[in-house]
């Protein structure tokens, strides 16, 4: 906006300076006329534009979701409020979308005419190309003069937190898990030692209820005999881990390793919680982040908000990723490891966790897929790689390119 006004403000002044200069070394009426004519012109729009900028009361309403998914488009409300006595007309009203590609993060609206105490609504929307977390604003508002020479910017600091989830795809099919005990929780929480028994509720005694599940309690309570009822809770839990290393990171844009990663960290958090599976995530991204084991959708999004933050920074390899948290990973459960083939000298370290009943899913990216031809001699899709004693499971690979949702069918 400035340039294209500096322009106009250099014109105006080159031709004041000439018909004043002109004026002063004629005695020709028009140039003396023309000059002052000019300065009133001046004069005015900057006193009509003084009043506009300090005689208006603008509020400014945005409204539109907090989160989405990369690559779907993001829907926007915003509400303008002319609370003031005086009329606006002819202003520019800029929301800067930083979510958006360069081209596209300014975006404005030529507005011609806001009555006093009245309300304009615009809705626009915008594509969410990458994942990330985001604050859209500020607005920006530019009044002008009537004879467009000057303008005035009024910034309105008025953010939306936005996240832009990665994109997930769907899993027609997943290895079996292993069932682990489920704990219940609350208030008279008991445990029958030995099975995988929970306590769920109290009912009346029944003959051959033995003794040792009356609840004394309630007993005393109905004047009846009442008993403990129990029932077999079993249970799925999973922890998926994974380690962006920043100098393992081939590929670029959406077609890099760490991309492809957290896409499939994503897709498989979302089968699990869909399914009521208990899920923890562990992962280095620059940072340790370990999110305990929970359900639901609100866990979910916990994920979802890790994922999106995501970035390829960290300096440690799998194997110290593990054998940190290995203590922290439950029995009776399931780990899957998103990794690249060059990390396959770290899996026989966790076929450990198989004493513990822990199964090991292992979803391997070949890393050579993501290079440039120029940097490798042969692209190996899916390579003959020795399983270590014990290994009972075939892993999944996936390439750069391939259709992930069919990947987990093959």
């Amino acid at each position: 906006m400035l340039k294209v006004f500096l322009k106009k403000w250099i014109f105006l002044f080159i031709i004041i300076i000439f018909d004043l200069i002109i004026a002063l070394r004629t005695s020709i009426e028009f140039f003396h006329f023309f000059f002052w004519f000019l300065i009133s012109v001046v004069t005015i729009s900057l006193a009509w534009l003084t009043v506009e900028y300090f005689g208006t009361k603008l509020s400014l309403t945005r409204r539109s979701i907090a989160t989405i998914e990369e690559g779907d488009i993001l829907e926007i409300e915003t509400v303008i409020s002319n609370n003031g006595f005086l009329p606006i007309i002819n202003f520019v009203l800029e929301d800067r979308l930083t979510f958006a590609i360069s081209q596209e993060r300014e975006k404005r609206f030529l507005l011609e005419y806001l009555g006093p105490r009245s309300t304009l609504n615009l809705k626009y929307r915008c594509l969410c190309l990458r994942r990330g977390r985001y604050e859209i604003g500020p607005f920006s508002i530019y009044l002008f003069d009537p004879w467009g020479l000057f303008f005035l910017k009024k910034t309105l600091f008025l953010y939306s937190e936005l996240y832009v989830y990665p994109p997930t795809f769907n899993i027609p099919k997943f290895p079996q898990l292993v069932k682990g005990v489920a704990p219940w929780f609350g208030i008279g929480t008991s445990r029958v030692s030995g099975d995988e028994e929970e306590f769920y509720g109290i009912t009346e005694y029944r003959r051959g209820d033995p003794y040792k599940k009356i609840h004394w309690f309630s007993t005393a309570r109905k004047n009846i005999l009442i008993v403990k009822q129990f029932q077999h809770q079993a249970f799925f839990r999973a922890t998926i881990i994974f380690n962006l290393n920043k100098d393992k990171n081939f590929g670029e844009g959406k077609e890099s390793v760490a991309e492809y990663t957290i896409k499939i960290a994503a897709s498989v958090a979302k089968y699990f919680i869909e399914r009521n599976v208990s899920l923890g995530l562990i992962a280095h991204i620059g940072e340790i982040v370990h999110i305990p084991f929970n359900k639901g959708a609100e866990h979910l999004e916990d994920i979802f908000r890790a994922l999106t933050i995501a970035q390829a920074e960290s300096r440690i390899s799998l194997d110290e990723l593990f054998q940190e948290f290995a203590p922290y990973i439950p029995n009776d459960s399931s780990l899957i490891v998103i990794m690249l083939d060059q990390d396959w000298e770290f899996l026989p370290a966790m076929l450990s966790l198989k004493a513990r009943n822990i199964s090991l899913v292992p979803l391997i990216l070949i890393a050579s897929s993501f290079l440039h031809p120029s940097e490798k001699q042969k692209i190996i899709k899916y390579p003959e790689m020795e399983l270590p004693q014990g290994f009972d499971f075939a892993p999944i690979f996936f390439s750069c390119g391939d259709n992930l949702e069919q990947d987990f069918i093959k």
